[in-house]
């Protein structure tokens, strides 16, 4: 049995905005502790109230000392048609927007009052990382660079009638901060976190910054989707365009992917993960468990979750599941796939339970390259492990989660870094129903 590629669900705008664990506390400014005192990552509960982890002090640059997985990483020279793999296009009515020419370019009709743009496709965080853009040209109406988060909350820098503005949107603070006229040589616009502080900036040679704004930051930006777009209504039609996205920041560098840390002690799955179900099964977090609920039988019913954030599988610990809630019954399957970006989850490595037979595999387009298969022992191979060293995925095996067996190394023609998580299951034949798959988390202990 070929078990289902990673499976992502459409796009949604929204971003969460009602379902995050984290409340709104002192007027918006700061997120309350969820259950158990949990906060986003890199933020620690201090009198009931997130709190940043970094120091205040460190100076410009440096409040996430060895940030990874920050905003600087979404990069692009708009050099290949497309937004796949790492954005997601939008172009209301009255729109268009295409790359080409090493552009970006946004075409709007007169008085459409439409909207176009690119959204980052997954998730980042903007403690020690930013959005820089190259701005061409600008548009009759608003040209817009945008951060958002995974609440919706919203900070850009907007072009619009000579001007150019620092503004927020979507919490009890929002506001434009300021405005001033724009210089057209200011063709490069940057949102940045410096030390716990919001900055919105301007250059004519991305070497010397001029600063428009900065204000301590008002929401929580551990999960943010970068956003260049324009529109609005113009008298005449008009045109946007833009040259390229960070391509000048520093080198960052995606998490190890032992940061991924779930107890699925609190709902929702989001920001961490975006879920998919089909008629017959449900997805859920419940006593902190990831549990899989299947009351339709008959023919593929799967469901499952891929991480809307991308991770590095070369170094580190990699990934670690507990099995024991997994079942082996015919006809069933159970996955944890760690894919490619832009392949729709099909080049992968992965580690499946199929009926009784532990299966280790390696995909290209979908199609087996390499693989292994062992019979399933349910005490020797109850925490399963996928790391990487270099080009190298390496699965083992471990009774206690403390001395592990390596069963099979193979080497990848594709990068294991930066890579999505897909974890799921589903029957692609007759069971018996009902059935609960239980997962009591992802690198938790």
């Amino acid at each position: 049995m070929s078990t289902p590629a990673g499976v992502r669900l459409g796009f949604v705008v929204a971003l969460f905005g009602a379902g995050c664990s984290f409340d709104f506390g002192f007027d918006g400014t700061r997120y309350r502790c969820g259950a158990g005192d949990r906060c986003p990552p890199g933020q620690t509960c201090v009198a009931g109230v997130c709190e940043a982890t970094g120091d205040p002090d460190a100076g410009p640059d440096a409040s996430v000392p060895g940030a990874c997985g920050t905003l600087t990483l979404l990069a692009d020279t708009f050099d290949m048609p497309g937004a796949a793999p790492f954005w997601t296009s939008f172009a209301d009515s009255g729109s268009t927007i295409a790359e080409g020419g090493g552009q970006l370019v946004i075409d709007l009709n007169a008085a459409a009052d439409a909207y176009a743009g690119y959204v980052s496709a997954y998730f980042y965080d903007l403690r020690g990382g930013a959005i820089e853009l190259s701005v061409a040209e600008v548009l009759g109406s608003s040209t817009i660079l945008e951060v958002r988060n995974h609440l919706g909350n919203v900070a850009q820098l907007v072009h619009e009638g000579g001007a150019i503005d620092a503004s927020t949107f979507n919490w009890p603070g929002a506001a434009t901060h300021a405005s001033r006229a724009w210089n057209p040589a200011e063709r490069y616009w940057r949102i940045r976190e410096d030390a716990g502080e919001l900055v919105w900036e301007l250059s004519t040679d991305r070497a010397t910054w001029s600063e428009l704004h900065r204000r301590a930051l008002p929401w929580d930006v551990s999960y943010v989707r970068g956003v260049v777009a324009g529109g609005g209504a113009a008298p005449a039609p008009s045109r946007a365009r833009f040259d390229d996205v960070n391509t000048a920041a520093p080198t960052g560098a995606y998490c190890p992917l032992d940061q991924l840390q779930d107890d699925f002690a609190t709902t929702p799955l989001g920001p961490r993960w975006d879920p998919y179900t089909a008629t017959g099964c449900t997805i859920t977090e419940t006593g902190g468990d990831l549990t899989l609920t299947y009351t339709n039988g008959t023919g593929n019913v799967f469901c499952g979750m891929t991480s809307l954030q991308l991770w590095s599988l070369a170094s580190g610990d990699g990934l670690v599941v507990d099995s024991a809630g997994l079942p082996t019954i015919p006809n069933f399957v159970t996955y944890v796939q760690l894919a490619v970006p832009g392949t729709g989850g099909l080049t992968r490595v992965e580690m499946s339970l199929d009926n009784t037979s532990l299966e280790l595999r390696r995909y290209v387009n979908d199609t087996i390259t390499a693989s292994r298969s062992m019979s399933f022992d349910r005490t020797a191979h109850r925490y399963w492990r996928v790391r990487g060293d270099g080009a190298t995925a390496i699965y083992e095996t471990s009774p206690d989660r403390a001395t592990w067996t390596e069963r099979w190394r193979i080497d990848t023609p594709f990068p294991l870094t930066p890579v999505e998580v897909n974890i799921g299951a589903g029957h692609y034949d007759t069971i018996a129903v009902p059935l609960n798959v239980t997962l009591p988390g992802v690198n938790a202990d």
